[in-house]
C-alpha cells in the first residue's frame, strides 16, 4: 500500500478547503494539519478533518506535527514568510500566488530555498492550462518564430469578495500578476527588467486607495515588450483572461469566453504552415492533459494538474514543477510595476536576486533607474 503524503494546510477559506479537499480525494494524501486563525474556518476544518490537528499557530503546527508537505492558501501578504518557515524545516511548499509582496521578501525565500533539502512549487495555475501547452509546442516547433511582443489581459470584478476578503478593496491589481506573465513568460528564455505602469486610481467607487485598472509595460534586454492589463474593479460582464503573442513567424491569441461574444478560442496563425494569412483555430481548451475528463472543475482542471505535479515530485524525488526562479520571474515585475504607478509611469528596474551584482541595484523600494543609453 503507498504511504500516504501528510499534508498540512495553511489558511482554510474556500481556496483551502478547495485544495484541501482535491488532494485528499484524488490523491494518496492525508490532510494531517490544518492552520486557520479564524475560529469559524477551524470550525469546518474539524468537521470535513475530524482526524487532522487543528491550529491557530503555525509554528505550532510545524512543531507538533511531522509535514511531507504544506499548501499556503493564506492572504498574499503572508505567503513568503509562512513558506520561508517551512523550508527551514525541509518541508515541501505549494504556495498560492504571488510569490512574495517585497523584494526583501524575495530575498528572503530565495536564501530559504537555497538552504532547503524541500522544494518550493508556486501555485500557478494558469501555467498549467491546455491552451498554454499548446503555445510553448508552435514557440518549441518554431511556427511562431521568436515572440517579440506579447499582451496579456485579466478583467475580473472581484467587488463582491471584499467582504470575505477584506485586503481585496485596496490591492493593487498589477501585483496579481502571475496568471497573465506565467504563461507568457514560459515562451520566452529571459526575464523583464524594465516597467512603466499607470494606474486609473478610483473613479467607479471613488474610494482612496482602490484602483479600478492599472496597465503597465515590460521590457527584456532583447527588447521582447509585454503589455499587461488587470481590473480587479469595473463593469465587464464576464471573467477574462486574454493573451496574444506576436512572433516573427506567427501569431497566437486566447480570447476569453463572454456571453453575447461566444465560447473561449485560441487562434494561431504561421507563415511556415499557412499559405493564407488568417486565423485558424486550435482544439481544446484550458483542460490540461493530466486532467481530461476525469476532473474538469478548479479553473478548467489546472488545479488538479498543480496538486498532480506537485505530489509526484515528492513522491518521486523530482524538481519543483513551477520552481521559486518561476515564481518570482512572474511576480517581481509586479511589484515593479506597482513602485513605477506611485511614481507617476516612471521607469522602473526590475530587480531579482539572482540579478547580477556587477549591475547597479535599485533598493528594496525600487526606486527608479534610468537605463543606460
Amino acid at each position: 500500500m503507498e504511504t500516504k503524503i501528510k499534508l498540512g494546510v495553511v489558511g482554510f477559506g474556500r481556496r483551502g478547503r478547495a485544495l484541501c479537499g482535491l488532494a485528499t480525494q484524488s490523491f494518496p494524501v492525508e490532510a494531517a494539519a490544518i492552520c486557520d486563525s479564524d475560529e469559524a474556518n477551524l470550525g469546518a476544518a474539524k468537521q470535513s478533518y475530524p482526524e487532522a490537528a487543528l491550529f491557530s499557530k503555525f509554528d505550532r503546527m510545524l512543531d507538533e506535527v511531522k509535514l511531507d508537505a504544506i499548501l499556503v492558501e493564506t492572504p498574499a501578504t503572508f505567503h513568503a514568510e509562512l513558506c520561508s518557515r517551512a523550508l527551514a524545516r525541509d518541508i515541501h511548499v505549494m504556495s498560492d500566488v504571488p510569490a512574495v509582496a517585497t523584494m526583501a521578501e524575495a530575498q528572503e525565500l530565495w536564501r530559504a530555498q537555497q538552504s532547503s533539502r524541500a522544494f518550493y512549487m508556486l501555485g500557478a495555475n494558469p501555467n498549467m492550462w491546455g491552451f498554454v501547452d499548446a503555445a510553448v509546442d508552435l514557440v518549441k516547433q518554431g511556427k511562431l518564430g521568436k515572440p517579440y511582443y506579447m499582451e496579456a489581459e485579466y478583467i475580473h470584478d472581484v467587488r463582491s469578495l471584499f467582504e470575505i476578503t477584506p485586503w481585496r478593496q485596496t490591492y493593487e491589481s498589477i501585483r496579481y500578476c502571475t496568471h497573465s506573465l506565467g504563461p507568457l513568460l514560459r515562451l520566452i528564455d529571459e526575464d523583464l527588467e524594465w516597467v512603466s505602469c499607470f494606474d486609473t486610481g478610483s473613479h467607479i467607487n471613488q474610494q482612496d486607495g482602490q484602483h479600478d485598472a492599472m496597465v503597465a509595460i515590460f521590457r527584456s534586454r532583447s527588447n521582447v515588450v509585454v503589455r499587461l492589463l488587470t481590473s480587479f474593479i469595473n463593469n465587464y460582464p464576464a471573467c477574462g483572461h486574454g493573451y496574444r503573442v506576436y512572433g516573427t513567424k506567427g501569431y497566437f491569441e486566447r480570447q476569453p469566453g463572454c456571453e453575447g461574444l461566444g465560447p473561449a478560442k485560441t487562434l494561431y496563425y504561421s507563415t511556415e504552415c499557412h499559405e493564407k494569412k488568417a486565423l485558424h483555430e486550435i482544439p481544446g481548451g484550458e483542460t490540461p492533459k493530466e486532467s481530461g475528463e476525469k476532473i474538469a472543475d478548479g479553473h478548467g482542471g489546472a488545479d488538479y494538474a498543480l496538486l498532480q505535479r506537485f505530489f509526484t515530485a515528492i513522491r518521486d524525488g523530482l524538481p519543483s514543477p513551477i520552481s521559486l526562479r518561476e515564481g518570482l520571474r512572474m511576480t517581481l515585475p509586479g511589484i515593479a510595476a506597482v513602485e513605477s504607478a506611485r511614481l507617476g509611469g516612471q521607469l522602473v528596474r526590475i530587480r531579482y536576486p539572482w540579478s547580477d551584482p556587477t549591475v547597479e541595484a535599485t533598493n528594496e523600494s525600487n526606486k527608479v533607474i534610468r537605463p543606460a543609453p
